[in-house]
């Protein structure tokens, strides 16, 4: 059933960082990964940008490895094969994804 709840809230805050992601149209994902989740090797077709929030990842791509937390901004160009386990307290980040920059100029 569908719930409207009346609010007074008029502001939401957001990181400015993270609202800076969002691409003319679309949306951003907010990522919760437990301790011990682990995202086995992939790739996307499109661009990839993730901003950690909180908490630790063990982020692997084509090429290197290297933990990563609060604050740390990865991007991953279309095609790339990368893999991310949250360590210890789990993890919560930000994902925003855009069409290839190679394709975006065309």
């Amino acid at each position: 059933m569908t719930q409207i709840i009346a609010s007074q809230k008029t502001e939401f805050a957001i990181d400015p960082v993270i609202l800076n992601l969002l691409p003319e149209q679309g949306s951003i994902e907010l990522q919760h990964d437990a301790a011990g989740k682990v995202h086995r090797f992939h790739t996307h077709p499109v661009d990839e940008i993730l901003v950690i929030i909180s908490g630790r990842l063990n982020f692997t791509w084509d090429g290197g490895e290297r933990i990563v937390g609060a604050g740390d901004t990865i991007h991953l160009p279309a095609g790339t094969l990368h893999q991310s386990e949250a360590l210890e307290g789990g993890a919560v980040y930000a994902i925003a994804t855009r069409p290839p920059a190679h394709q975006a100029n065309n």
